[in-house]
């Protein structure tokens, strides 16, 4: 906390002026300081290191829920708030307390008739409480924007990240459900935002995803309130590299999900799991949907259409029915987004297929199987075909 009141009742802010160390210690001598929530006392800590800041003390707990503070907390809320102090805001408040709603936002502040509370969040918290304030501060008609602290974003190449469950709840969509979603956070070292757009899940917790990097001092608020969505196009060939490490990579230690439908692909197919077709490979806005690996559920479908004769129509509602009753296949945790039906990514997956030739669409949701799925390839030919296939996506978009 940076933020607390001394016994005459005045707010000590301990950021709206350089405070000396030795006037710190000194008022730290002679003053007692209390929480303006709860009013319990608090600590003020003086280090050479860490900002000075105040703590509860031990066994004094906040009547709110809150968390340690690290040094890259507090000085990522500061930079937060000094940021918006210089954008054409109103009334930015820092550690505002929200009464109504028993909630302190790090930084609180008016734009356009909007309040909006920014919640710059460094440490892992249970879901619930996760959940609990964003549905409070929307009950009090106060925008939320959740940040991660960019320490805890685990980057695994140019375009591929670690995306953990709790880090899956930070995720918004922008204007439509259909875009993919993206995941916001800041690196207080650094002073720079850095946007993970264009969320897709490759596998359950490997996301593909667009980065975009944004200095502190050269962003404005309506960049982050109003992002514009980048096009996967020029960014496809490192999709194509996700699906060469997934072929290449040896099939040890499988989840069940896997090993049944490496068992099914073996039954029906005679093909290993790394032979999968590129068709089940497509990068689709609203894959996001399902909690599993995006080739598994597409290969689902695939199986799903290669027992339909060719010329033969089919309905969207067959197809999300069988993908419906597949207890295999999980939907992903959806509560803080715009919701959509599970037919959306389905409906997404058929079109694409229908624009690259390999179905057509006669009717509103209604699709005829054009040609026959390619199964059997070599390891080489695949890989060709990836890069084919992917090229058609990029047509068809």
């Amino acid at each position: 906390m940076l933020i607390a009141k001394n016994g005459k009742g005045t707010m000590m802010n301990l950021w709206e002026k350089q405070w000396d160390a030795t006037i710190l210690m000194q008022e730290r001598r002679e003053e007692t300081f209390y929480c303006p929530v709860c009013e319990n006392p608090l600590d003020l800590k003086i280090g050479s290191i860490k900002v000075p800041h105040f703590a509860h003390q031990k066994n004094k707990a906040c009547t709110i829920e809150t968390e340690p503070e690290s040094e890259y907390h507090l000085n990522g809320k500061l930079q937060l708030y000094k940021w918006l102090q210089g954008q054409s805001v109103l009334s930015a408040k820092l550690e505002q307390y929200l009464p109504s709603i028993s909630q302190r936002p790090d930084v609180f502040f008016k734009n356009r008739k909007r309040y909006t509370a920014i919640e710059y969040q460094c440490s892992v918290i249970p879901a619930a409480l996760f959940s609990k304030r964003t549905s409070r501060y929307k009950q009090a008609g106060i925008e939320t924007m959740w940040i991660l602290g960019a320490k805890k974003t685990a980057r695994l190449s140019s375009h591929t990240f670690r995306i953990s469950p709790f880090q899956w709840l930070f995720t918004r969509t922008c204007e439509s459900p259909l875009d993919p979603p993206s995941i916001y956070t800041y690196c207080s070292e650094m002073q720079a935002f850095l946007i993970l757009e264009h969320l897709i899940p490759f596998s359950k917790q490997i996301f593909f995803a667009i980065p975009r990097y944004l200095p502190l001092n050269q962003t404005s608020i309506s960049d982050l309130q109003c992002p514009k969505t980048n096009s996967i196009k020029p960014h496809l060939s490192k999709w194509i590299h996700l699906i060469k490490s997934h072929r290449l990579k040896p099939a040890f230690h499988l989840p069940p999900e896997l090993i049944l439908l490496q068992k099914e692909l073996y039954e029906k197919k005679h093909i290993p799991l790394s032979h999968i077709p590129p068709e089940a490979f497509l990068p689709i806005n609203t894959g996001y949907l399902f909690d599993s690996r995006i080739y598994f559920w597409q290969t689902k479908i695939l199986l799903f259409i290669d027992q339909i004769q060719k010329h033969t129509i089919f309905t969207l509602e067959e197809v999300t029915r069988e993908i419906r009753t597949d207890s295999s296949i999980n939907v992903r945790e959806l509560s803080h987004l715009k919701m959509l039906p599970i037919g959306a990514p389905i409906l997404e997956y058929l079109e694409t297929l229908s624009h690259m030739g390999l179905l057509q669409r006669v009717h509103k949701n209604k699709y005829v199987k054009q040609r026959e799925i390619t199964w059997q390839s070599s390891s080489a030919d695949l890989l060709k075909r990836d890069e084919m296939v992917i090229e058609l996506f990029a047509q068809s978009k």
